[in-house]
């Protein structure tokens, strides 16, 4: 079983590039799900057929959905949707309102991974493919199993505690049945998904972005929080390349423009493989039109595999009180050092070799205090 992420800023064509591989992965004869956990779904765009919660079989060994939270919540869990809704409408909220605010914050997280955990679980499919929503969404959906824990534990104790204390009170409000009965067993499917997503041989995570200054950074941004989380970052997939030259004077400036940002992506992203996808002079839609795509980005190998399968690109821990951030950069002769910081980046110039590191909330304000190199790693020490 693989499960494989693809994340991103908005428009970068994560949804694309999850089709064309999902397409491929079916055509090599390995059944695989492909679904959509965005709000704005675009992914039946890409196949040309309207798609439901329900898996639905594009061609063979192709099967597609897309997630709907909100019908699944008023469906599937009419109970505790209802409870709060009518706790909301008691207080004054008019019932359009309550409705809105009664779907408890981290349940639509929750929902869509259990959907990823029931697919990865049912046996039906050799690989699942997930087309995530953008970055905070997806950092907050993949920040989810670890947290839920706590979380159903607190909902619970508000619970139990709110009963004891005005049960005369609250009894015409609350359903005849425990709505909060289904929390540890949620619970536990949640504990065994944190477990699959970690499994570097089963779930790997690849980051889609444009050669553009804003998308980079936000790719950046990606790497850092999986490391913090985890996950394994096993491909960076660089869409929309414009060709390398250019009669036309405006589109050569775009080229050029493009061409640094590409020179930038190599660094930043190195030692992890970079795909590069052209930019198509007309809409990939159709299966036949995706798995060309895949042919393209991946040039002959296997997209279910594990592209990359050293260890972290970079880990943070704390020995002795401060905070070591270690950045694995093999084959790089260390000569000429320098460690900057800037805003919330820190850059890291290696001769001509530069490397920009988004920094997690903990270090930014941080000054360096020294920085030492062994075994291809690179270990910053930041200050307390």
């Amino acid at each position: 079983m693989r499960i494989i992420f693809y994340l991103g800023k908005g428009g970068v064509g994560k949804t694309t590039v999850s089709a064309s591989t999902a397409t491929a992965i079916a055509r090599s004869g390995k059944r695989v799900l492909i679904m959509s956990t965005d709000v704005a779904h675009s992914l039946a765009d890409a196949f040309g057929v309207e798609l439901s919660s329900t898996p639905l079989e594009i061609e063979k060994n192709l099967f597609a959905m897309e997630v709907n939270v909100l019908a699944e919540i008023r469906e599937n869990w009419t109970e505790l949707y209802s409870y709060f809704s009518s706790i909301l409408m008691h207080d004054g909220a008019n019932e359009v309102v309550a409705e809105e605010l009664a779907i408890v914050p981290g349940m639509e997280e929750m929902i869509s991974l259990r959907y990823i955990w029931k697919a990865a679980k049912s046996g039906l499919y050799d690989s699942v493919v997930v087309d995530a929503a953008p970055t905070g969404e997806t950092m907050r959906l993949l920040g989810m199993p670890e947290s839920y824990g706590w979380y159903s534990e607190k909902i619970g104790g508000w619970h139990s505690k709110a009963i004891g204390f005005a049960a005369p009170l609250l009894t015409k409000f609350m359903p005849k049945k425990n709505i909060f009965k289904l929390m540890p067993e949620v619970n536990g499917h949640m504990k065994e998904l944190h477990g699959m997503l970690q499994d570097k041989s089963i779930t790997t995570f690849r980051v889609v972005l444009n050669p553009e200054n804003m998308v980079i950074k936000e790719a950046l941004r990606v790497q850092t929080y999986l490391n913090l989380f985890g996950y394994k970052l096993d491909a960076a997939v660089v869409n929309k390349v414009l060709p390398s030259n250019s009669s036309d004077p405006y589109l050569q400036s775009l080229i050029d423009q493009q061409a640094k940002y590409l020179r930038v992506i190599d660094n930043c992203f190195y030692p992890v493989p970079i795909f590069k996808a052209m930019q198509a002079s007309k809409e990939v839609i159709s299966t036949d039109r995706l798995y060309e795509l895949s042919q393209e980005l991946f040039s002959g190998r296997n997209p279910m595999e594990v592209l990359y399968s050293n260890d972290k690109t970079q880990t943070l821990e704390k020995i002795n009180g401060k905070y070591v951030l270690s950045l694995y950069l093999p084959n790089v002769e260390v000569d000429k050092l320098a460690v900057n910081i800037k805003g919330d980046e820190l850059l890291v110039d290696i001769n001509n070799f530069r490397k920009s590191i988004v920094l997690p909330n903990v270090l930014v304000g941080r000054k360096t205090e020294g920085a030492d190199f062994e075994q291809g790693t690179l270990n910053i020490t930041f200050a307390n």
